[in-house]
């Protein structure tokens, strides 16, 4: 990467001292870890070497307050993430959105990383959910993000492409190891809904899929080599398009996840792979990759 920048990767500035400073800034996501309690789990967090979780947060107002004040003790930043809402029903659906998505900006994250719509909402019934969450963004000034997700409005690639070409203002959670399951492929025929994703990634979720599975059994095993190459190719492309854009920082949560995502070894409750350990492989990936682009 050549011209005038600087990078700052977890706190740490590169030799190449320049006008402008990215930052990555890695979170890790609280899913895998609900069965460790909170002071263990963001003590953990901490002492590693991230900057910050990715959380969603109970409506219970004291539960939230103890949250967010160990948060703040700790001077971890957070990206609040909502999933709950799957009513079917869309005018309740669009109630309990509203009501989850504020539940969450009030704590002032980050942003919000949110899981939007439903696959089967029409696709008016979807826009009006981008639109709910555009006002709720302008109205706190707190940033909503939207996951390109199965079941949701964005499950797919060329079914994303029409709401990113009629909502320039749209911004995206890209994890597209969604996309490439749902294509059954690496997406090689969808280039176009590939870079315009890409144009329009805040948020990147680090996970390695394949053309048969969102997660591949264990990154590291060289079997998956090419899907490893290439999604490290398309984070490197997310966060050279963020250093364009003159953000000061991209955040990207390393998720590979628990089961079902990781499978058991057969007859066993022993997974194949350790969520932790392939998670610290994945951010390690990233730095390295970005390292070596900073100083092409």
């Amino acid at each position: 990467m050549k011209g005038s920048r600087e990078w700052t990767i977890q706190g740490k500035e590169s030799k190449e001292t320049n006008d402008i400073t990215m930052q990555l800034k890695f979170v890790y996501p609280r899913w895998g870890s609900s069965d460790i309690p909170w002071s263990a789990f963001l003590n953990k967090i901490k002492n590693t070497g991230y900057q910050g979780v990715e959380i969603d947060l109970p409506m219970d107002r004291i539960k939230k307050n103890e949250i967010c004040s160990m948060l703040k003790d700790l001077e971890l930043d957070f990206v609040g993430q909502h999933w709950e809402t799957k009513e079917v029903d869309f005018t309740k659906h669009q109630e309990q959105y509203k009501r989850h998505l504020y539940n969450l900006v009030e704590a002032t994250p980050l942003f919000v990383n949110s899981h939007t719509g439903m696959d089967f909402f029409s696709n008016a019934e979807n826009a009006n959910l981008i639109e709910t969450a555009h006002e709720i963004e302008l109205e706190t000034g707190v940033p909503i993000t939207h996951e390109t997700h199965r079941s949701r409005f964005a499950f797919a690639a060329h079914v994303c492409l029409p709401y990113l070409e009629e909502y320039p203002f749209l911004k995206l959670t890209a994890d597209l190891s969604h996309w490439c399951c749902v294509a059954e492929s690496m997406l090689e025929n969808q280039t176009t809904a590939v870079q315009k994703a890409i144009a329009h990634t805040y948020h990147i979720h680090a996970r390695v899929g394949s053309a048969q599975s969102p997660q591949v059994i264990d990154p590291r095993d060289g079997n998956y080599k090419a899907e490893l190459d290439l999604f490290t190719q398309w984070w490197g492309l997310m966060i050279k398009n963020a250093e364009t854009n003159n953000r000061s920082h991209i955040t990207i949560t390393p998720e590979y996840g628990p089961p079902p995502y990781a499978l058991y070894k057969p007859h066993t409750l022993n997974l194949q792979g350790d969520q932790w350990e392939i998670n610290s492989f994945i951010r390690e990936k990233i730095l390295e990759s970005s390292s070596t682009d900073s100083s092409k």
